[in-house]
Protein backbone atom coordinates (compact mmCIF):
# COMPACT_ATOMS: atom_id res chain seq x y z
CA UNK A 1 0.00 0.00 0.00
CA UNK A 2 3.12 2.23 0.13
CA UNK A 3 2.77 3.02 -3.57
CA UNK A 4 -0.43 4.99 -2.91
CA UNK A 5 1.17 7.47 -0.50
CA UNK A 6 1.78 9.92 -3.36
CA UNK A 7 -1.71 9.51 -4.81
CA UNK A 8 -4.45 12.09 -4.44
CA UNK A 9 -6.73 11.54 -1.45
CA UNK A 10 -9.68 10.26 -3.52
CA UNK A 11 -7.52 7.56 -5.08
CA UNK A 12 -5.99 6.61 -1.72
CA UNK A 13 -9.47 6.17 -0.26
CA UNK A 14 -10.59 4.17 -3.29
CA UNK A 15 -7.51 1.93 -3.04
CA UNK A 16 -8.28 1.20 0.60
CA UNK A 17 -11.77 0.07 -0.41
CA UNK A 18 -11.28 -1.78 -3.70
CA UNK A 19 -7.51 -2.26 -3.85
CA UNK A 20 -4.78 -0.67 -5.94
CA UNK A 21 -5.34 -2.77 -9.07
CA UNK A 22 -9.03 -1.86 -9.30
CA UNK A 23 -8.23 1.78 -8.50
CA UNK A 24 -5.74 1.94 -11.35
CA UNK A 25 -8.31 0.41 -13.73
CA UNK A 26 -10.94 2.94 -12.68
CA UNK A 27 -8.43 5.79 -13.00
CA UNK A 28 -7.44 4.69 -16.51
CA UNK A 29 -11.05 4.35 -17.62
CA UNK A 30 -12.65 7.34 -15.85
CA UNK A 31 -9.64 9.62 -15.24
CA UNK A 32 -10.60 13.22 -15.97
CA UNK A 33 -14.33 12.41 -15.94
CA UNK A 34 -16.93 13.48 -13.42
CA UNK A 35 -18.62 10.36 -12.05
CA UNK A 36 -21.69 10.35 -9.84
CA UNK A 37 -22.91 7.22 -8.11
CA UNK A 38 -26.66 7.01 -7.46
CA UNK A 39 -27.46 6.41 -3.80
CA UNK A 40 -29.57 3.37 -4.65
CA UNK A 41 -28.03 0.36 -6.39
CA UNK A 42 -31.22 -1.07 -7.91
CA UNK A 43 -32.90 0.29 -11.03
CA UNK A 44 -36.08 1.96 -9.64
CA UNK A 45 -38.39 0.34 -12.22
CA UNK A 46 -37.03 -3.14 -11.58
CA UNK A 47 -37.15 -2.63 -7.83
CA UNK A 48 -40.79 -1.52 -8.11
CA UNK A 49 -41.59 -4.75 -9.97
CA UNK A 50 -39.83 -6.73 -7.23
CA UNK A 51 -41.73 -4.86 -4.51
CA UNK A 52 -45.02 -5.56 -6.29
CA UNK A 53 -44.09 -9.26 -6.62
CA UNK A 54 -43.17 -9.51 -2.93
CA UNK A 55 -46.41 -7.77 -1.94
CA UNK A 56 -48.45 -10.23 -4.01
CA UNK A 57 -46.67 -13.09 -2.26
CA UNK A 58 -48.03 -11.78 1.05
CA UNK A 59 -45.28 -9.55 2.40
CA UNK A 60 -46.56 -6.62 4.45
CA UNK A 61 -45.81 -2.95 3.80
CA UNK A 62 -43.68 -2.59 6.93
CA UNK A 63 -41.59 -5.61 5.99
CA UNK A 64 -41.18 -4.33 2.42
CA UNK A 65 -40.07 -0.96 3.78
CA UNK A 66 -37.41 -2.55 5.97
CA UNK A 67 -36.24 -4.90 3.25
CA UNK A 68 -35.91 -2.20 0.61
CA UNK A 69 -34.87 0.60 2.98
CA UNK A 70 -37.80 2.85 2.15
CA UNK A 71 -40.45 4.38 4.37
CA UNK A 72 -43.86 2.66 4.50
CA UNK A 73 -45.30 5.71 2.77
CA UNK A 74 -42.87 5.32 -0.13
CA UNK A 75 -43.70 1.61 -0.42
CA UNK A 76 -47.42 2.43 -0.61
CA UNK A 77 -46.69 5.05 -3.29
CA UNK A 78 -44.62 2.56 -5.32
CA UNK A 79 -47.37 -0.07 -5.00
CA UNK A 80 -50.03 2.45 -6.11
CA UNK A 81 -47.98 3.48 -9.14
CA UNK A 82 -47.23 -0.08 -10.25
CA UNK A 83 -50.67 -1.65 -9.92
CA UNK A 84 -51.42 -4.19 -12.64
Amino acid sequence: MDEVLGWQELYREMASIVGTTATRKLWRYYGGSQVSFPKRLWDPKLEAVQIQRERRSGMGVAELARRHQYSSRTIRRILAQTKD
